[in-house]
């Protein structure tokens, strides 16, 4: 068995690790910066106005505009991916319903603005997929509800 010769001494290795450490540190910091700035670009906040209006248009209550970027982003996240899936057909069924769980669950009719801002963020953020959806949607039966 052959023994290393060991040619640095303690407070050699002690500065080579803390240069590599502090190099990291900065590069850490500065990437953590860049991905907060990169989120926040022109065309999302331009899309989250867009929403935010048309919410108010309708008389939803609107997020801040910091919310719809940090959800939405530039491409709408997870309600663009596919929205006329069977598991998100099936979410929004799911809150049509009366709320009970288990057996006692039974789909009601609502107003129909209760399925407008789905709508709305697919004609903002993905509009190539909201004709589908509209079918969908026009498939539903809505009640008329006072104050709805």
């Amino acid at each position: 068995m052959t023994t290393v010769d060991e040619r640095s001494t303690p407070r050699q290795r002690l500065i080579s690790y803390l240069a590599v450490g502090i190099a990291l540190g900065v590069l850490l910091v500065v990437g953590l910066l860049l991905f907060r700035s990169a989120r926040s670009d022109a065309e999302a906040e331009a899309k989250a106005n867009q929403l935010i209006a048309r919410l108010n248009q309708e008389g939803a209550r609107a997020p801040t505009q910091d919310q719809v970027i940090r959800l939405l982003g530039t491409d709408g996240g997870s309600i663009c991916v596919d929205p006329n899936s069977a598991l998100a057909r099936a979410m929004s069924d799911s809150g049509l319903s009366n709320g009970a769980g288990g057996p006692g669950t039974r789909p009601v009719r609502t107003a129909d603005t209760v399925i407008t801002g789905e709508t709305i963020v697919i004609e903002i953020y993905c509009p190539d997929k909201l004709p589908v959806f509209q079918e969908y949607v026009n498939g539903l039966s809505f009640a008329e509800v006072t104050g709805g």
